[in-house]
């Protein structure tokens, strides 16, 4: 292969696109409508702050959804979504439909050759992830509603392939606090019920299957304490009563004791020195967009955010041709018959860069291929998909 220094950046289905854009009033509508009776947040198709209210009381949600300090509305920023999507999944759903229905114009960034070409804001965030945006030429379409996806699709015989970092943060805290069950629960592949199995909650060998809601409720703690969450915030949000959560967390502090105390040492070293600082270098000092979830998650976000620029740069060297860059993914591309070396390639690079941040360990990387004429899929966004796309065959 040759050395490919360009991103070629996401290939649409243009076809599907225009009818989408050309119709999208009526579609939004419509999807507005069918979804009324289950999240009642909408009049028509504008957002309604006092149903949402409502919404988030009903749910248990409104002591725990942040508000604005400006106004002291309710905060419907992305951050703030996914916040509470990680402790409630089904907050993932009326996102999907806040980002679709409030959106005017599906605006989507694409090229005369079909590509969603980006400016993709290198460094642009605190711990210097990218902070893709298409300004007044449209979306970079993994910012926006995970449905939209589906709109993305290969030329014809060529495959796209989508490569990621298993739970690359909760990888990358277990290996740099030297966490043994930290590790040992990573490792397992599904860090969530290993806790349940580690605190005495599901026995050995128990699965998500075989034991869903003890899983269910070690993943909403994980990722509760991750964001900074308290006890009684958390008992309310999950409806458990406070000393069952109490529990919870107490089991998270005993199983995860030497990964606690690394997080609070980042605290610590960042209130003596002002700063934090990843192997490679970025800083985090202090200064006015700190807030205190910034200093528990900064070294997994922004020691990512290298392992994937390393892992980019390895694969243009090595001819690899490289869409676009997603978080703690990589969209690549490949004739059909070569897609498969292209992948063994683009891991190997992932795996090299795991490799040198994290003192010789790699984190597990999986990956879907996706073949003309086939488009992208996205389980997260598929249900609002097939929605959309029943929608749109009627027009």
């Amino acid at each position: 292969m040759q050395s490919n220094s360009k991103f070629r950046f996401a290939p649409l289905d243009v076809v599907t696109l225009r009818h989408l854009q050309n119709n999208w009033t009526t579609v939004r509508q419509r999807l507005a409508g069918e979804n009324a009776s289950r999240y009642d947040i909408f009049d028509g198709h504008h957002f309604n702050p006092e149903k949402f209210e409502q919404f988030l009381g009903q749910r248990g949600l409104n002591g725990v959804w942040p508000r604005t300090a400006k106004s002291g509305v309710r905060s419907t920023d992305k951050d703030t979504w996914e916040s509470m999507w990680a402790i409630d999944p089904d907050i993932g759903n009326v996102y999907q439909m806040f980002r679709t229905i409030t959106m005017p114009r599906l605006n989507i960034a694409c090229d005369p050759d079909g590509r969603n070409r980006v400016m993709l804001g290198p460094f642009g965030a605190i711990t210097s992830r990218n902070t893709p945006s298409g300004g007044d030429r449209g979306a970079y379409i993994f910012a926006l509603a995970k449905w939209t996806r589906f709109l993305m699709k290969p030329p014809e015989g060529w495959a796209l392939a989508y490569i990621d970092w298993s739970c690359q943060e909760y990888g990358i805290g277990a290996v740099l606090s030297g966490d043994p069950n930290m590790l040992r629960s990573y490792q397992a592949g599904d860090p969530y019920i290993q806790f349940a199995i580690l605190a005495g909650a599901a026995p050995p060998g128990a699965t998500k299957n075989s034991h869903p809601s003890e899983r269910k409720m070690y993943k909403q703690a994980t990722l509760a304490i991750g964001y900074g969450q308290k006890v009684p915030g958390f008992a309310r949000k999950t409806g458990v009563s406070t000393p069952l959560a109490d529990q919870v967390f107490r089991d998270y502090r005993r199983v995860y004791s030497r990964y606690c105390h690394w997080r609070e040492q980042q605290i610590d070293t960042y209130s003596i020195r002002s700063r934090l600082e990843t192997k490679l270098g970025w800083a985090l000092h202090r200064g006015t967009r700190v807030k205190p979830n910034t200093l528990l998650n900064f070294t997994a976000q922004a020691t990512g955010a290298e392992m994937l620029r390393l892992a980019v740069m390895q694969m243009m060297d090595h001819g690899v041709d490289v869409c676009c860059p997603v978080h703690d993914a990589v969209l690549i591309e490949a004739p059909i018959t070569q897609i498969e070396s292209a992948v063994a390639e683009a891991r190997a690079a992932m795996n090299e860069a795991s490799a040198l941040l994290l003192d010789g360990y790699m984190l597990r990387t999986e990956h879907t291929v996706f073949r003309n004429p086939d488009t992208f899929e996205d389980e997260d966004g598929k249900s609002t998909w097939d929605k959309i796309s029943e929608i749109a065959k009627g027009l």
